[in-house]
């Protein structure tokens, strides 16, 4: 019965089906966007010696260039020269690492020492580094500092001293360093990790 259902569908539905209409290939515009001949399309207009000004199209002025064999030079006394540089003087702390509103970031970028922080640092994150040791004159300048952190560093000593002037330091990371003994720490301390 299935079989007698479908063939009697079939006859109904072969004769309502049309062919597509056949394709117009002539219709379409084709475009040559090759490089054989365009030197000459381009090249062959005449644009030499003429300018546009305004609407007028003048011939261009000749210039002169005397047959000069040297060129000299003035030196501008309004220039002032670079100051020497010094031994110690390396890539400044904000291009090395990371600097926004009173944070610094220095985290895996392969410094050996404290680098000089701007004068407003309230946080150093200096983790994952190469500093062996850390002094007083690294943060002799900075009273701000709130938070340190050195984890993961190769630090195996700190000077005496070294947090004696951080009356606001709060947080201190010394985490998986190599350290042997512990300075005096500053008495605001809550959070300490070593």
């Amino acid at each position: 019965m299935k079989t007698l259902q479908s063939t009697l569908l079939l006859l109904l539905l072969v004769p309502l089906i049309k062919p597509a209409p056949p394709t117009q290939q002539d219709s379409r515009i084709i475009y040559d966007y090759g490089t054989d001949n365009f030197e000459e399309s381009i090249f062959s207009q005449d644009y030499e010696d003429k300018y546009l000004d305004g609407k007028n199209i003048k011939e261009k002025e000749t210039v002169i260039i005397p047959n000069e064999k040297s060129l000299q030079l003035q030196k501008d006394e309004a220039i002032t020269p670079l100051p020497p540089k010094k031994e110690n003087d390396e890539m400044p702390t904000c291009l090395l690492c990371v600097c926004l509103s009173g944070s610094v970031y220095c985290e895996e970028v392969d410094i050996d020492a404290v680098p000089p922080l701007p004068k407003e640092s309230a946080y150093l994150y200096a983790r994952f580094n190469k500093i062996k040791k850390l002094t007083a004159k690294d943060f002799a300048d900075i009273p701000n500092l709130r938070r340190l952190d050195f984890t993961g560093n190769l630090i195996e000593d700190i000077e005496d001293g070294t947090f004696s002037k951080l009356s606001l330091l709060e947080e201190l990371s010394l985490a998986e360093n190599q350290l042997l003994k512990l300075p005096v720490l500053p008495p605001k301390l809550t959070l300490f990790n070593a």
